[in-house]
C-alpha cells in the first residue's frame, strides 16, 4: 500500500507538524526528522536525542476503523516495534506496557500517541539506533542498537522497512496476534510494580494481560485491571 513521507532536518516535534496539519494530510503520512527540538515523551516529559543518530517519526491514522480501536494502538505500535527488532536478529525484546520497548533492562524505544477522536490520531515513535552515549540520568535506562550489536546501521534503510511493515500490518489488524505476543513478551510478568486504579496508588504483582490489554496486578487478594497511569518496577 502507498504512503506518504515527508523529512525534515530539524523540526519541534513529528507529532506536532501532524497534529497542526492533519486537515491537509492523508493517512499514513509519515513525518520523520533527524533532530527534534521540542520532541515528545509520555507524562509531559521531553524526548531526548543525538541529531542524525537516532529514527525519529510519527505517522497520521484517520480511518474510523482505528477511532474505534485507539486504546489499543500505543501496544499495537510497541508491538510492531519489537518484531521489527527481532527481524534483525535483536535478542531479549521485550514490551512494557503501556507503550515501550526493551532490550533487556533499557529502553530503547518510546511510543507516545495523541488523537483528537474522531478526526485523526498521531502515533510519535522514538528509535534508538546508532546513539552510544546518553545524558547521566538516563545512562543505565537507555540503550540504542548499537550499543546491543556493536554495529552501526542504515537509519533510512530502517526507516524504509520500517514504515512499510506498519502500513501493511495495520491496514489488516489481528488483535488476538497482537495479544498473543504481548502475553510472551510482557516485561513486567510477575514483576512488583506500584500501580494507580480508582485514583489511589497500591502495590502489587503483575500476573497477566486481560484480553482488552489492560494490566491484571494482584494485591493482596485482589486481582486489579490497570488501563492507564504510569507503572513503577519495585
Amino acid at each position: 500500500m502507498q504512503y506518504q513521507k515527508l523529512h525534515f532536518k530539524e523540526i519541534d516535534s513529528t507529532n506536532s507538524y501532524l497534529k497542526n496539519n492533519h486537515h491537509f494530510l492523508k493517512e499514513f503520512t509519515f513525518v520523520s526528522a533527524d533532530y527534534q527540538s521540542l520532541g515528545k515523551g509520555r507524562e509531559n516529559r521531553t524526548w531526548l536525542s543525538n541529531n542524525e543518530e537516532n529514527l525519529l517519526f510519527s505517522f497520521l491514522l484517520k480511518d474510523q476503523k482505528f477511532m474505534d480501536i485507539s486504546t489499543y494502538l500505543s501496544i499495537y505500535s510497541a508491538v510492531e516495534i519489537a518484531k521489527f527488532l527481532e527481524s534483525y536478529k535483536i535478542k531479549n525484546v521485550s514490551v512494557k506496557w503501556p507503550n515501550d520497548v526493551l532490550i533487556g533492562e533499557k529502553k530503547v524505544c518510546g511510543i507516545l500517541l495523541e488523537a483528537q477522536l474522531p478526526e485523526y490520531i498521531v502515533v510519535g515513535i522514538g528509535l534508538n539506533v546508532n546513539q552510544k552515549t546518553f545524558p547521566p540520568n538516563l545512562k543505565r535506562e537507555a540503550t540504542s542498537l548499537t550499543n546491543e550489536t556493536k554495529q552501526p546501521y542504515s537509519i533510512d534503510e530502517i526507516k524504509e522497512k520500517l514504515f512499510s511493515q506498519l502500513v501493511n500490518n495495520f491496514n489488516d489488524i489481528n488483535h488476538v496476534s497482537y495479544l498473543s505476543y504481548f502475553r510472551e513478551n510482557n516485561y513486567l510478568m510477575n514483576k512488583k510494580v506500584k500501580a494507580r486504579h480508582n485514583q489511589k496508588d497500591f502495590v502489587g504483582e503483575v500476573i497477566g494481560i486481560t484480553d482488552d490489554l489492560r494490566l491484571q496486578i494482584k494485591s493482596d487478594k485482589l486481582i486489579l485491571p490497570v488501563d492507564s497511569g504510569e507503572i513503577t518496577v519495585l
